[in-house]
C-alpha cells in the first residue's frame, strides 16, 4: 500500500501552490473565504480542445469570474505551454480577461451587470 505522504500530487494542487492561491489573471485570493476556494477552477491555458493539456504548467488558478471569461480563448495558438513560454501565455491571458472586464472587449457579463444594476436601481 503506497503511504499517502509519497503519494504524487494532484495537479490543482502543484498549480495551487506555484499561483501562491491566487487568481493568476486578478490576483484574488482564493483563500479569502469558503465561498471563494469552492469557486476556485483549475484552468487550462491552453484548452484542451486546441491541444491542451492536463500538465500542470498548462493548468492554473482561477477564480470563476476570470476563468468564466477566458472561456476557450487560447492564449497559446502557436504551441502547447512549456515552462519557457509559461509568464507570457499567462500575460496574454490576463490582458484578454483584463480587457473584458473594463469593457474594452464586449462581454455579456459586463454587459447584463450594467443593465441589473441599472434596473435596480443600484447604478451610480
Amino acid at each position: 500500500m503506497t503511504n499517502p505522504a509519497e503519494a504524487p500530487r494532484s495537479t490543482y494542487y502543484q498549480a495551487f501552490v506555484r499561483d501562491a492561491h491566487k487568481c493568476v489573471y486578478c490576483d484574488k485570493d482564493i483563500l479569502e473565504s469558503l465561498d471563494s476556494f469552492a469557486a476556485s477552477h483549475l484552468d487550462h491555458l491552453k484548452p484542451k480542445r486546441t491541444g491542451g493539456t492536463d500538465d500542470p504548467v498548462n493548468c492554473v488558478t482561477a477564480c470563476a469570474v476570470c476563468n468564466s471569461m477566458k472561456g476557450g480563448f487560447d492564449p497559446s495558438p502557436d504551441g502547447p505551454v512549456t515552462p519557457e513560454t509559461f509568464d507570457l501565455v499567462v500575460a496574454t491571458a490576463r490582458a484578454y480577461i483584463l480587457d473584458k472586464r473594463e469593457g474594452t472587449t464586449p462581454c455579456t457579463y459586463v454587459r447584463d451587470y450594467a443593465y441589473w444594476l441599472k434596473e435596480s436601481g443600484r447604478a451610480a
